[in-house]
């Protein structure tokens, strides 16, 4: 729409973008957050609203020269705003970010699915919160911020972003404005490199939040530093229902069994679709539905990120998880499909 349009400017009700297909997304605007580090504003074709809880995120598909790849970004901006979604994503290594950064340009289109996940506070509710990050591990913790300034909640949050420099520091001039709507937000920009670099490590964080063990602790970030903060927190007191944590690093998935000639097939059901397809004993559920070419959002492969989380129906499966799943989740028939194998016929949930 043009700005001379009024219903640009105007509010209309809208339907909703329904999270459980895939639908293509128009680029509106980007702009550069640092050096490597670029920010996407999408909106749905046809004008729905994109509703979402602060630390959710979306699956893209993005067509790359070497063939299509899914990849899950965080949406960083405000829950309290439905007229589109912002992407923040970092240039690195591999088809996808690189991809999006040279080709994703005002007016071309990307396909999503989601909103999905339960990181952020309407998952780990709290009256403190020690938000941890690391690079582009601050997304989420945006989003949280800037909701909460449009929502006009006081939250009471700690701020911790580590970054290579004070130039990679994402978002920073936005993050002392948002301290001025915020007034308990405390912020603090940590360098590993240059003027003012620290290592962070346990000592470091308990120095800087000695009160971690009252506090809501959400961290998000690269493996090793996720590794090493909830080591922090579980050794500082912080209950296990306490802590959160997001990764989308692909950087080391799960290392597939391929399935041997013998190995037993159990069928899988997508209850809510109808789609049925086979998966071996010795293959978890996860790789079996991108082999079915079937939409699973995911992210750590790992199990513990919490990304594909999905309630089983009916049917046993074996399950190896790294606290991406609560006991009473187990308990009320949630598995995770990306550690978990099929020892029955299975029906899920999808």
């Amino acid at each position: 729409m043009s700005a001379a349009d009024p219903q640009a400017w105007g509010t209309r009700r809208r339907r909703r973008f329904a999270p459980e297909t895939w639908a293509p997304l128009i680029c509106k605007g980007v702009w550069d957050e640092t050096a490597d580090v670029r920010t996407f504003l999408l909106a749905t074709a046809d004008g729905s609203r994109i509703e979402h809880d602060p630390g959710q995120f979306m699956t893209f598909r993005i067509d790359t020269p070497d063939g299509a790849v899914e990849r899950c970004y965080t949406i960083a901006s405000s829950a309290a705003r439905d007229g589109g979604i912002e992407i923040t994503v970092k240039r690195q290594d591999g088809a996808a970010s690189g991809h999006l950064h040279d080709t994703l340009t005002p007016g071309a289109s990307i396909t999503a699915f989601g909103p999905s996940g339960r990181f952020g506070p309407v998952a780990w509710p709290g009256l403190k919160y020690a938000l941890i990050t690391a690079g582009s591990g601050v997304t989420p913790m945006l989003s949280m911020l800037r909701t909460a300034a449009d929502r006009g909640i006081d939250v009471d949050a700690v701020l911790l972003q580590v970054s290579p420099t004070d130039a990679d520091m994402i978002a920073a001039e936005e993050i002392a404005l948002l301290k001025r709507r915020l007034p308990q937000l405390v912020h603090i920009p940590i360098p590993t490199r240059g003027a003012g670099a620290a290592r962070p490590n346990a000592e470091l964080l308990t120095s800087l939040i000695p009160d971690m063990a009252e506090r809501t602790v959400l961290c998000c970030g690269p493996q090793p530093f996720m590794e090493m903060v909830r080591s922090t927190a579980r050794d500082a007191g912080v209950p296990s229902e306490s802590y959160g944590e997001e990764s989308f690093d692909f950087s080391s998935p799960e290392t597939e069994i391929t399935p041997a000639a013998d190995a037993r097939l159990r069928s899988v059901t997508f209850a809510r679709s109808g789609k049925v397809f086979d998966c071996a004993e010795t293959t978890t559920i996860l790789a079996a539905v991108k082999a079915a070419g079937l939409p699973l959002p995911s992210s750590c492969a790992r199990g513990m990120c919490g990304t594909c989380k999905t309630f089983k129906h009916s049917g046993e499966v074996t399950m190896a998880h790294e606290g991406g799943i609560r006991q009473r989740e187990i308990d009320r028939g949630f598995i995770l499909p990306c550690v978990s194998r099929p020892l029955t016929d299975i029906v899920l949930d999808c």
